[in-house]
């Protein structure tokens, strides 16, 4: 009897645990919980999901790194392009030390109100619920390497004026303008050492004018003075199209013109053929 009601139990703890994970019920350090965990569905052809709690909490503010990134493109690499200067990977602007960079350019503004996931192509109506997409489903594709956070360096590049332009000035604190200036020095100095050349003494100069002057309480500069702009594709179509109807319209012209005398000179071949001679007295 004692080796019927050990089966008997056996059985019934069997069921519970199988009757618990179909109906959600958790139960811990069970060997059986592990094996649904790691299960992957060979139909589907996907890997099983990953916990929550598997990766740290990213305190990397994606706005601020978005407007960071904004400002190095619009004021800082058409200079840099145009000198044709590459950016060592040990400057904390180059592509690869911006923790966003790759699920940014995984992104499609399909239009006005779509947004579209280049991973999974799911859609959302604005950009902040594709951002919590990201956070939520393809956060393990973050670059978590230290010092890869371009919102750190939002103090040095002046991301307010990118993220509320009409925000008025707040008083000017003296040392966190210290601070912002001495980083963005710092820069300077890691992207463009004047040791690598006159295209990148040239490139450090400029970067000192045109973002860390301004970090000053009295007489500093205005950031963000220069910019390069870029012509859009419509001005270059129009202008390649303006082109291919200048000669036409000038032909269009000359044969209208050379048509107007020619048929003035019949006219007047025609009127003199026609006029009545005179009779004599």
């Amino acid at each position: 009897m004692a080796g019927s009601d050990m089966k008997w139990v056996s059985r019934l703890i069997f069921w519970f645990l199988i009757s618990s994970q179909l109906w959600g019920f958790s139960v811990p350090n069970s060997p059986l919980q592990h094996n649904f965990e790691g299960y992957k569905n060979p139909g589907d052809g996907r890997a099983p999901k990953q916990k929550e709690d598997s990766f740290p909490a990213m305190h990397c503010s994606r706005e601020r790194s978005r407007a960071a990134w904004k400002i190095v493109q619009e004021y800082l690499m058409p200079f840099v392009e145009k000198d044709r200067y590459q950016l060592p990977t040990s400057c904390r602007l180059h592509r690869d030390n911006d923790i966003y960079r790759e699920q940014e350019e995984h992104k499609m503004h399909v239009d006005i109100n779509e947004w579209q996931c280049g991973y999974c192509q799911k859609t959302f109506y604005e950009e902040k619920f594709l951002d919590k997409h990201f956070d939520n489903r393809h956060h393990h594709l973050l670059n978590r390497s230290h010092g890869r956070c371009l919102a750190d360096l939002c103090g040095a590049l002046h991301c307010d004026l990118m993220i509320d332009a009409k925000k008025p000035k707040s008083k000017c604190n003296p040392a966190a303008a210290a601070r912002n200036r001495h980083l963005c020095e710092s820069l300077a100095d890691s992207c463009f050492p004047v040791n690598k050349g006159p295209s990148a003494s040239r490139l450090h100069e400029f970067f000192l004018r045109q973002f860390c002057d301004a970090h000053a309480c009295t007489g500093g500069s205005k950031p963000l003075s220069r910019k390069i702009k870029k012509k859009s594709v419509f001005y270059i179509a129009a202008s390649i199209i303006t082109l291919m109807l200048l000669p036409l319209f000038y032909s269009f012209v000359y044969l209208y013109q050379r048509g107007l005398r020619s048929g003035t000179r019949e006219l007047k071949r025609i009127t003199r053929h026609d006029r009545p001679k005179k009779k004599p007295y």
